[in-house]
């Protein structure tokens, strides 16, 4: 992987988080073995991505309140900063390209390095990929790096029930295929 120069257009936090990620082969070295994909696949694309995560505010079995994922929002760039891809419920990753995947299944879920401030890193079984561009044949989708993105720790009560909320975040997207 090599290192990029950033573009202008980036909010501060894409800037932070690619920063932080554009160099991450040494990073990548502190994986847990649970999120490596199968032996035969490769990586066949990285993005970047930068959106946010939503949650409700519910009431649980419990009779507690608590905020619940409802799914996340990016847009997901190149290594040069250009807009590549996006990200909604599903997750369904979709590419400029025309080809999409959904990720079926988690396959492994391991705690982000600062787990109280970061969502986890999750390694995700895809489903069949549509379309004959970059994704047709990725079969396995990971996000690491991830920064931000936690439900509200708090806030969540009787009279906010059905309330949104949007918490900013950033991970790195990889696909891979056999």
């Amino acid at each position: 992987m090599r290192c990029v120069r950033f573009p202008k257009s980036f909010s501060l936090l894409g800037l932070t988080f690619l920063a932080l990620t554009s160099c991450a082969t040494k990073q990548d070295a502190k994986l847990p073995a649970s999120l490596t994909p199968p032996s035969d696949q490769k990586m066949i694309l990285q993005a970047m991505g930068e959106g946010v995560q939503t949650y409700a505010c519910e009431k649980n079995g419990d009779n507690a309140y608590t905020w619940v994922a409802q799914g996340p929002v990016a847009d997901l760039y190149d290594g040069t900063g250009n807009a590549l891809a996006s990200l909604m419920k599903g997750p369904r990753w979709s590419l400029k390209d025309g080809t999409a995947i959904t990720g079926v299944a988690v396959v492994a879920s391991a705690p982000a390095p600062k787990e109280g401030e970061d969502i986890p890193w999750v390694l995700w079984k895809g489903g069949d990929a549509v379309g004959s561009g970059s994704l047709a044949h990725a079969t396995s989708i990971r996000q690491i790096h991830t920064r931000g993105g936690l439900a509200p720790a708090k806030g969540c009560t009787a009279e906010k029930v059905g309330k949104v909320t949007k918490v900013t975040y950033t991970a790195t997207y990889q696909f891979f295929a056999p």
